[in-house]
């Protein structure tokens, strides 16, 4: 099978999540601007990332970049770099090719759902070494979920309908 990427409109369109993404993340958290300057990232699609960011089966893969904890000499070495890996034609192939008014909502879920773990590493709320991950993605996908239901992109609620059977927490 071969893959396929992100074209020029993609990006453009991926662009345009990215800005409400943020937006929605920084308001549900009542976070400053200035949080995104203090915890940097980066989006780079599929051709843009080196092998071993490759995301696997995903939509999108975090990775973080920083010192170990015992390699910090400094307040200084705290901060972290984020690079959000997506994995291109996984979320074509969820999205009928790219169409835009699938492809948009998509992306604003994709994209939301990444910040919202860098929000959870950056607040100390998880590890990503050290949590269960499984415990983790639920707890994403709910709160993903809380932050988008508001939103009212055409077909954020088809977006969340697809996810949300993923987001229930197992309560037995």
């Amino acid at each position: 099978m071969q893959r396929r990427y992100f074209e020029p409109d993609h990006v453009k369109i991926l662009d345009e999540a990215v800005c409400i993404s943020e937006d929605v993340v920084t308001n549900y958290f009542a976070i400053s601007s200035n949080y995104w300057l203090r915890n940097p990232y980066e989006i780079k699609t599929l051709k843009e990332v080196s092998w071993w960011e490759y995301p696997g089966e995903a939509f999108a893969h975090l990775v973080s970049y920083g010192k170990k904890l015992t390699q910090k000499q400094s307040g200084r070495d705290i901060q972290k770099f984020y690079r959000i890996c997506l994995h291109d034609h996984n979320i074509l192939d969820q999205t009928s090719g790219g169409k835009k008014q699938i492809l948009f909502p998509f992306l604003i879920y994709v994209i939301t759902h990444e910040f919202v773990h860098i929000m959870r590493f950056s607040c100390f709320f998880c590890h990503p070494e050290i949590d269960d991950h499984n415990e983790e993605e639920q707890k994403v996908h709910l709160t993903t979920q809380d932050i988008l239901t508001p939103v009212g992109v055409r077909g954020m609620d088809a977006v969340l309908d697809r996810f949300y059977p993923h987001s229930q927490v197992n309560k037995n």
